[in-house]
């Protein structure tokens, strides 16, 4: 029985439901075997810095084992606020389940037929799990990913000076599409004329 005021929306459709749940238990299965997969065979990172990097497409990507302590490529909230490394940690786990509860509810307010917002809002799911579970069972999260690519651009050489893993990846990919989808959303509402029957004088 749909609860009235929730009729037609996502968080009330089975089918949703499962579309939702099956890409965050993919996602989450992938990132954390990939993680022990990486960690078991390339031997954990000494306790300050990276470990030894194993170069996978020379010139392009390496496979180094790191501790990061932080949310997302390296940034630590904790460090940033000045707040020391337990309430860091504390502080970064809070902001995690905050994010993890806004996606739920993006999801829920869609609607059935939104199929990949429901896809994206699970690849984020799965992406803020997967990073949750190793900081709490961890205290940090684990990487092994690493571009080595440098690109030139007006004189000057950018590189990826971060070490992530699948979930950042996951995390990148879905927030982006996600904000996308919003904003393309709201054109295409935007330039939709308004009905006959809503137009009076």
């Amino acid at each position: 029985m749909q609860t009235p005021g929730r009729e037609g929306l996502a968080v009330t459709d089975r089918t949703s439901h499962l579309r939702l749940w099956l890409v965050v238990g993919v996602g989450l299965a992938l990132d954390l075997a990939s993680k022990y997969l990486a960690w078991h065979f390339l031997g954990e990172p000494p306790a300050e810095g990276p470990g030894q990097p194993h170069p996978i497409i020379p010139g392009l990507l390496n496979l180094i084992t790191s501790r990061n302590p932080g949310i997302v490529f390296g940034f630590d909230f904790g460090e940033s606020l000045a707040l020391g490394p337990a309430a860091g940690r504390v502080a970064t786990v809070l902001l995690t389940v905050a994010t993890t509860g806004l996606i739920f509810y993006i999801f829920a307010a869609s609607r059935p037929r939104q199929r990949w917002l429901h896809a994206w809002c699970g690849l984020i799911l799965a992406g803020a799990l997967g990073n949750l579970y190793d900081r709490l069972l961890f205290g940090c999260v684990r990487d092994f990913l690493q571009i080595t690519a440098h690109v030139q651009a007006g004189g000057m050489v950018l590189d990826w000076p971060y070490i992530f893993n699948v979930a950042d990846v996951y995390l990148v990919i879905g927030v982006i599409a996600v904000a996308a989808g919003y904003i393309f959303a709201g054109h295409a509402t935007d330039a939709k004329p308004p009905r006959e029957g809503k137009q009076r004088a």
